[in-house]
């Protein structure tokens, strides 16, 4: 169950160290993507940017000419976080961010995720989203091209344990513990999946397991969804997609319930 949302941007992206800003735009919040800005690890955390809890201003640290967004980080359960390396996010800032993750003993498994390199599907999870403890959204045309690669924790600090893996669902039921997903494919044809896909039918926000919220217009998506026990909350959203982004883009949990099993 969902606990407390940050429903706006209040945190801003993970910049690289070339890129200059006043303090004022640092604490401007945007109003619209939250989940680029702003992901918090499985414990609260935040590797790089959070409001300073005296002042409201923002702590940072330098992590160097990397750039990851937050579209792409997704916190599956069982100490276990997915992060897209895609258009957006390099693999020296998954490195960064897993080195920290580790060292707060904030997650044990970081699973890099190789995209190809489309603006149609720039983050993770546009094409990825957890639906239930053991059900997922995905739209296979770019899923099944993803290579899964496994990190955890090293014999030294900075060291990791790295596995490639077989594919990115077989990746993702391992860390779970669980023997196989429960897969739910964008919906309709091959055209009518990649305007579903376009129209952010994968880019679900799950506000307890098993019920989701999506855009209406996805109708062959939330069909299939309901077909395998999930309750899609159909939300018209005529005016948010203009922006491209579904409810994952458009929202940040700050603190959840763990997940148990049921």
């Amino acid at each position: 169950m969902l606990s407390l949302w940050l429903p706006f941007r209040w945190c801003v992206s993970m910049w690289s160290s070339d890129m200059k800003c006043s303090p004022q735009s640092i604490q401007r919040p945007a109003c619209l993507f939250s989940s680029n800005t702003t992901r918090l690890g499985l414990d609260g955390s935040l590797p790089n940017r959070y409001p300073n809890q005296t002042d409201g201003a923002f702590n940072l640290q330098n992590l160097g000419r990397s750039a990851l967004e937050g579209g792409d980080v997704l916190p599956i359960g069982n100490g276990a976080v997915l992060i897209g390396m895609s258009e957006r996010t390099q693999g020296s800032m998954i490195e960064q961010i897993a080195e920290a993750l580790f060292s707060n003993g904030s997650a044990g498994r970081v699973i890099a995720c190789v995209m190809t390199r489309d603006r149609a599907h720039m983050h993770l999870d546009t094409i990825f989203a957890m639906l239930d403890r053991d059900k997922v959204t995905i739209f296979p045309k770019v899923v099944e091209q993803i290579r899964a690669i496994s990190l955890r924790p090293g014999k030294k600090p900075g060291d990791f344990h790295v596995t490639r893996e077989k594919n990115l669902l077989s990746a993702v039921a391992d860390a779970l513990g669980i023997r196989k997903l429960t897969v739910v494919e964008t919906g309709g044809d091959q055209y009518q999946s990649e305007r579903e896909q376009w129209d952010d039918a994968n880019n679900t926000v799950a506000l307890e397991p098993g019920v989701v919220i999506s855009y209406e217009r996805n109708t062959y998506t939330i069909a299939r969804m309901r077909q395998a026990g999930v309750e899609g909350i159909a939300i018209p959203g005529f005016e948010l997609g203009k922006g491209r982004g579904g409810g994952h883009c458009m929202t940040c949990p700050l603190m959840r319930d763990a997940i148990t099993p049921g």
